[in-house]
């Protein structure tokens, strides 16, 4: 009777809220992922609105995980068994909202889902360098405006340009820029990085060439922003560094508009000092009469990089992959963990 017992005990399914208010079950977790999760774990919640903290009470002392778009979930205190907590809004939470050094000294992973949307950001990406060199949306206008024609190849070869054979520069090697690489490669540019939280070495056995920042700003054609922000850095590309940019670049902004000083760079876009690919603004939507709206030379995306059905969908897979990771007592490997030294300097 005591095997029966201690076999049943084992077989027991651990505890995880599943709290995605912010985003929809069903956009997060496909079919298949849903039905990977309730087999893994015992699942509490999974409902599209805030679990009530009544709700929470009932099982805090049993729940090894919580998944949830932000943390509106009380002290850590009232979780005894909690070794996760996996956000599924898009980024690491504030320091402001989120007691860090309570979860640090529980040893607590704190989980971010930015690596889900990697993939469909670094396709866009690419495709906006494309769109601005190869012309692509200005093109398209010509044809559709009735006050000009576009430049025919056979009367005016214009000012396009092929992305082989020209020098990348990443602002930023995290997740995102991993997954652009591979992208970038087949067309044969060397590509140099700036990255201060990483060392020369490491950066060299990714197979690209360590650079300071201004020396990727003089020398690359396609200059790829895939900083993730922090207090140190806002507003880091300022009026002087972006002076640097040659005339014949395109800037890809793709992380956050925190790091550029934005009425700087769209200044200098607006004298036609580079070109620019631009998916991230200081407000959203941009205001209808920005000047960006009007510049032939930047190609706008409106902040739609990631969220697209596979990114999101993406966001349930490795949140499945990790928990099942987490409930068998093993190391989350898919999910982005919050770092020491980063969050010190968000400082929001």
């Amino acid at each position: 009777m005591g095997v029966c017992a201690a076999k049943g005990e084992k077989n027991m399914k651990q505890k995880v809220i599943i709290d995605p208010y912010g985003r929809r079950m069903e956009d997060v977790f496909s079919p298949a992922d849903r039905e990977r999760l309730h087999s893994l774990a015992d699942v509490i919640w999974a409902k599209n609105e805030p679990m009530p903290d009544e709700e929470i009470a009932k099982v805090a002392s049993e729940v090894v995980a919580i998944v949830s778009g932000h943390w509106h979930h009380g002290d850590f205190a009232r979780f005894p068994k909690l070794t996760a907590f996996l956000e599924v809004g898009g980024g690491h939470p504030s320091p402001a909202q989120f007691d860090y050094k309570s979860a640090f000294a529980r040893s607590i992973r704190v989980l971010s889902c930015a690596p889900a949307f990697a993939p469909t950001v670094a396709e866009m990406a690419l495709g906006l360098a494309l769109a601005s060199a190869r012309e692509i949306a200005w093109t398209d206008g010509g044809f559709r405006a009735a006050d000009r024609e576009p430049n025919w190849s056979h009367s005016d070869l214009g000012t396009t340009f092929s992305l082989f054979d020209k020098p990348v520069g990443f602002i930023g090697f995290g997740s995102l820029a991993r997954c652009l690489k591979p992208l970038v490669e087949p067309f044969r540019g060397p590509i140099q990085v700036y990255d201060p939280w990483l060392t020369d070495t490491y950066l060299r056995t990714q197979g690209v060439t360590p650079v300071d920042l201004d020396t990727l700003l003089k020398t690359s054609r396609f200059i790829y922003v895939l900083a993730v922000p922090t207090s140190a850095n806002k507003h880091f590309l300022n009026r002087e560094k972006l002076e640097m940019i040659r005339p014949d670049a395109v800037l890809l902004l793709m992380s956050r508009a925190h790091v550029v000083d934005f009425d700087a760079m769209t200044e200098l876009l607006a004298r036609n000092r580079f070109r620019a690919g631009i998916d991230v603004f200081p407000e959203e939507p941009l205001a209808k009469d920005h000047p960006l709206r009007k510049l032939s030379n930047v190609v706008l995306s409106s902040h739609r990089a990631g969220a697209i059905r596979e990114g999101i969908h993406n966001i349930g897979t490795l949140v499945v992959n990790d928990l099942e990771a987490i409930v068998a007592g093993k190391v989350p490997q898919q999910l982005q963990a919050a770092q020491p030294e980063f969050i010190r300097l968000r400082g929001d």
